[in-house]
């Protein structure tokens, strides 16, 4: 149970406020950086930029549960307060949920430009609709949690079971996580390059690992924390938890801008041009999306790199 302490609204703001700038800096650097080289930016990063704008709502929402007595103790909370901590942390859910699944997309639109296999089209397109199932449905039920006129009540209102629910929230999550992790590895290990270079764009892959880390963490901290009726309090640390997952998801899917893993990823795929079978492919690529291919291929959803003609070779 988390410490029954006066301050910790105040804690949170804090750290509400501070996981949203690290994630500014994340998304700012990404797509400020590759507008400057390339001077435009692509669909995958309007879509993390998205991201970035319903994350910021749903910092708004939490900042606002927690000025209504989030992290304090509920008996020394008016009725009114309590309500409208209750509206906020409801209106929060869907903008959450819907943040995660922009990310994941972006890093899709990613993946797809990254191999021209037809099997990791096909699994990058089973992940999105998965996503897409997972958005539609987390959205609507977390709408309709508890009885109208207040669906937003679940102290006094009749509500489906909220464990079982963010039980299948959070498990889908870790689910297309792991998804979007094997599929990084698939096309990674292909490349023809050296087993040092594998490991260093890996290890950038990799820290999606966090996400999934995190993930499971805070469901496991939101069940122990569920059977506590002062909810207020019990419920800080999940939340606090939630808004790490989201800056974590969002600052792993810009971390494959590094230069290091930007050359160890071109230097790998361009000698992928010496395969038998490549020039037919190459063919087609060179008649119109050299230039996505050059930004996808720098930027896991929101990084890219100039280098259009390299990276154009690249595909088979």
């Amino acid at each position: 149970m988390v410490q029954k302490t006066t301050d910790a609204s105040q804690t949170a703001q804090i750290i509400i406020w501070f996981l949203f700038v690290v994630s500014v800096f994340s998304v700012g650097a990404g797509l400020g950086t590759k507008y400057a080289l390339l001077r435009k930016l692509t669909w995958d990063d309007w879509l993390m930029f998205l991201a970035l704008a319903f994350s910021l709502a749903q910092c708004i929402t939490i900042s606002l549960a927690a000025s209504q007595g989030l992290g304090k103790d509920m008996s020394t909370l008016s009725g009114d307060s309590i309500t409208s901590f209750l509206k906020a942390e409801y209106a929060s859910v869907p903008l959450q949920i819907t943040t995660f699944a922009l990310v994941k997309w972006s890093i899709a639109v990613f993946i797809e430009h990254l191999s021209p296999n037809e099997t990791h089209h096909r699994i990058d397109l089973g992940l999105r609709v998965v996503v897409g199932l997972w958005l539609v449905s987390g959205i609507f039920s977390s709408l309709f949690q508890c009885s109208i006129p207040t669906p937003w009540d679940y102290i006094n209102g009749t509500c489906i079971n909220r464990r079982a629910w963010w039980t299948y929230i959070g498990v889908l999550n870790v689910v297309t996580e792991l998804g979007i992790i094997v599929l990084y590895l698939l096309i990674i290990w292909n490349l023809q390059t050296s087993l040092s270079r594998k490991v260093i764009v890996l290890s950038i892959f990799l820290t999606r690992i966090l996400v999934i880390a995190g993930s499971i963490v805070q469901l496991v901290v939101f069940w122990n924390a569920l059977p506590d009726s002062n909810v207020t309090q019990s419920m800080w640390l999940p939340v606090i938890l939630n808004q790490a997952v989201l800056c974590a998801s969002i600052l792993t899917a810009c971390l494959p801008y590094l230069k290091p893993f930007i050359e160890s990823l071109q230097s790998g795929i361009i000698r992928v041009e010496n395969l038998p079978g490549s020039e037919e492919e190459l063919s087609r690529y060179r008649t119109g999306t050299s230039a996505y291919y050059s930004s996808a291929l720098s930027n896991s959803a929101a990084c890219s790199h100039p280098s259009n003609r390299s990276t154009d070779r690249s595909m088979n």
